[in-house]
């Protein structure tokens, strides 16, 4: 596995962890964190204490600097903010030969129409990756204990004060309540059911500890557009598919507000004689707060002074179908370690967002590996992803993969 492997935009709260797993698990000769915030990445190195590692500065607005950062690479991941996503496609097309994968999941069907002239450049991509890789890999695994499937219900269980964001994050979760947002979305009997509307699709289910149980809501997330593409969702002949979420009671409390007030239905108000946008105002008040927290490196069970839990993502899925004609029902949970980083000081966010930043790594791994050999760009669901085999790398990790309730037929055949 001797290349040279660079990680675009790899200080952020969510390439942090795919930088701390490759120094743990890999063996890539030069691992090169390529970010435009020098002090931050500098002072993860300092923490990991790795010679393979080096810093240097990137312009992600500059198509021409991510070329020169990329040229002599063999790897690539992919970790800047999906405004700057062309720009890296755009580069990884020029300079070719790349095997690569990518955090971003907005604009599917622009980016997957890249994908004959990626393969015509060398380029390997997983696109779509970081979390949702953990999901799918979830409801791979559930739908194989089934002959026949019904409803896959995937469960985001994102588990942070308001104030312990990212301006990313912030954005993400306030776009997901947005009343104007047509992407959430449900699978029934073979179509995608768009424009489903905020706090909508309620459904209480329980998460493990610290979560407990929660009313969850559809969010706009891929699943159900995606997850019908696995050969294990057509061959168990899937009915529905959903994609809900759950948030600490401060976010919901926020976002109801904004709805409450009609936030997202004002342009903008007169305050003082200057127009503002509410929603901007808001959000940049979140932002500023977990920004600050974000300059405070503490070690790792200091991180979060104001609760007796870590801040985590729980993920889950939830598989109803029959087996031998039987009904039955599986619930499979993938829970991140607290904490993650076996160092002296992090910050709470590079702490938390290691559910996205490890599925990164070991993606990448696996490719390197020769597991995964796909040209072009391609998702979880068409990788050929052994599900099994990377709930285990997870697991290695210092992830727990809980299988709650598993069709008793799989309890049976596993016992023999």
């Amino acid at each position: 596995m001797s290349s040279k492997t660079v990680v675009l935009g790899g200080s952020g709260a969510m390439a942090a962890g795919c930088v701390y797993d490759l120094h743990q698990t890999s063996d890539f000769d030069e691992i090169v964190v390529a970010d435009a915030d020098e002090e931050n990445a500098r002072r993860l190195l300092e923490v990991i204490d790795d010679d393979r590692f080096r810093f240097e500065s990137v312009d992600a607005t500059d198509t021409d600097d991510i070329v020169r950062v990329l040229e002599g690479a063999d790897y690539v991941v992919n970790g800047l903010p999906y405004p700057f996503e062309e720009n890296v496609l755009d580069a990884m097309q020029e300079v070719g030969n790349l095997t690569g994968v990518d955090l971003n999941a907005f604009d599917f069907e622009e980016v997957l129409d890249r994908s004959e002239e990626f393969a015509e450049a060398g380029n390997s991509l997983w696109f779509a990756n970081g979390g949702l890789v953990s999901t799918i890999a979830l409801g791979m695994a559930a739908c194989e204990r089934f002959d026949d499937v019904e409803d896959v219900n995937f469960y985001w269980g994102m588990w942070r004060l308001l104030t312990q964001t990212t301006p990313g994050l912030t954005d993400t979760v306030t776009y997901e309540h947005d009343p104007d947002v047509d992407e959430r979305a449900k699978w029934e009997d073979g179509e995608v059911i768009n424009d489903l509307p905020a706090f909508s699709e309620q459904r209480t289910f329980e998460f493990p500890d610290p979560i407990g149980e929660e009313d969850t809501y559809v969010i706009s997330h891929p699943e159900p557009v995606t997850f019908p593409k696995a050969p294990v969702a057509q061959a168990k002949n899937v009915d529905s598919i959903i994609t809900r979420g759950a948030w600490h009671e401060e976010w919901k409390r926020y976002e109801r507000t904004l709805h409450a007030s009609n936030a997202f239905e004002t342009d903008s108000l007169e305050v003082d004689g200057a127009e503002v946008d509410p929603i901007e105002v808001m959000q940049q008040q979140v932002k500023n707060q977990g920004l600050e927290l974000e300059t405070q490196w503490k070690p790792p069970e200091d991180l979060s002074p104001e609760t007796e839990w870590t801040p985590q993502t729980i993920l889950s899925a939830e598989v109803t179908g029959t087996i031998d004609g039987q009904d039955d029902r599986a619930v499979f949970h993938l829970e991140q370690p607290s904490p993650f980083f076996d160092v002296d000081e992090i910050t709470v966010m590079r702490e938390y967002g290691c559910y996205v930043g490890v599925p990164l790594s070991v993606t990448l791994q696996l490719m390197a590996d020769g597991a995964i050999d796909e040209d072009g760009i391609f998702i979880t669901e068409t990788s050929g992803l052994d599900a099994e085999r990377y709930l285990e790398e997870m697991e290695e990790r210092g992830f727990d993969f809980v299988t709650e309730e598993t069709p008793s037929k799989s309890i049976a055949a596993q016992s023999r």
